[in-house]
């Protein structure tokens, strides 16, 4: 609705001042996070969107290197070239390229060749029985060894169980999103978990705005 209303530039560009803003807070308590932020398919060749990204780190406290941009395949389709010049771009300004929704796409090995990759998120519908269902389990968990193998990162989505936990910890997946490990928060609320959940004063966290 954002995108035909001609609303979604301004809409992220919002949406991205504030994590970039809450990564200082919590930054400032002593809680090493990430965050990641959608970009839809217009957005990702546009020009303009570009440059205010540029705008809006070199205002900001907060480092590059730790804001996430999740793309789907789908999002590079429409002008493969042009979305390809945009991630590179992107990655040389220090940001880290997801690829989400990771094995609902038609031609999801070409683009784990030649996007700039930094995270592979791996869709809730291949995770959500995987400590269940065989099928599911071999796909995860080839997923991830070959998301290792290219020095990815790996996401899985849609946790709701510990059962599934306990999998993705056995098949060495890094991280997990799901309601089982929390439903969106506030900022506030978040940092009050992460600060109730550490065991040191750096512990690895990833958010999403």
């Amino acid at each position: 609705l954002a995108e035909k209303n001609d609303h979604i530039a301004d809409m992220t560009l919002f949406v991205l001042q504030r994590t970039l803003r809450d990564l200082a807070q919590w930054h400032g308590a002593g809680i090493e996070v990430k965050a990641a932020v959608n970009i839809s398919a217009r957005l990702l060749i546009s020009p303009a969107f570009f440059d205010a990204v540029e705008a809006a780190l070199r205002v900001s406290d907060t480092s590059a290197s730790d804001l996430i941009f999740e793309v789907t395949e789908s999002a590079t389709m429409a002008d493969p070239a042009a979305a390809l010049r945009a991630l590179e771009g992107y990655r040389r300004m220090g940001i880290m390229i997801s690829l989400d929704d990771y094995g609902t796409g038609q031609s999801t090995l070409t683009y784990l060749k030649t996007l700039p990759l930094g995270e592979l998120k791996i869709d809730r519908s291949f995770v959500e029985n995987a400590h269940e269902d065989s099928s599911d389990a071999l796909l995860v968990r080839s997923t991830v060894n070959l998301a290792h193998a290219l020095g990815l990162q790996v996401v899985a989505e849609g946790i709701e169980t510990v059962e599934c936990l306990d999998f993705l910890r056995e098949v060495g997946c890094d991280l997990a999103q799901g309601y089982f490990v929390s439903r969106p928060l506030p900022a506030s609320e978040l940092l009050t978990l992460c600060l109730s959940n550490s065991t040191s004063p750096k512990t690895p966290v990833r958010t999403a705005a």
